[in-house]
């Protein structure tokens, strides 16, 4: 939609610039439809700045893990949940993501490693919902949630941001 890959083939650097003030604009405009979760991750300085051993570009996939928490008698009340962490790009700590209440997901792969985590995004569904897309070197992910938490865990010795 904005500053994903497929966006940016086609474009020359000024353009680019361009769609990430457009992205920027998106973001601010649907504010109020963001969880204030989301919307912090989405929009938070370190995010999309590779210059911050938080931001996830270059950062590799450690692990992955879908599951349901459940409720109800039988627990028959199920709710899909996506957890990933990511060895950030310096190797100094782990990026923790959380994606609530998941109601639809794509993962499609080429190879048999992710890759770096190049570009991503977060919108509004046309549910009303949470859609982050990530472009990796040999993958793409589209999940959709109602809220995504993320945070920053320093390794032993890292910097501890």
């Amino acid at each position: 939609m904005f500053i994903l890959a497929k966006d940016r083939l086609l474009l020359n650097d000024r353009d680019i610039d361009f769609e990430w003030i457009k992205y920027r604009e998106y973001l601010h405009e649907n504010k109020s439809i963001y969880p204030p979760s989301a919307y912090a991750f989405a929009t938070a300085e370190w995010h999309y700045n590779p210059n911050d051993h938080r931001c996830p570009h270059d950062s590799w996939v450690e692990s992955f893990k879908i599951y349901e928490d459940f409720s109800g008698v039988r627990s028959e009340v199920r709710r899909t949940q996506i957890s990933v962490e990511l060895l950030g790009a310096y190797h100094d700590g782990y990026i923790k993501i959380d994606y609530v209440d998941v109601s639809n997901y794509s993962l499609s792969t080429q190879s048999n490693s992710h890759g770096d985590w190049l570009y991503d995004e977060v919108r509004v569904s046309a549910c009303g919902g949470v859609l982050h897309e990530i472009d990796f070197e040999s993958s793409h992910w589209v999940i959709e949630c109602s809220d995504i938490k993320c945070q920053w865990l320093a390794k032993p010795g890292g910097d501890g941001y």
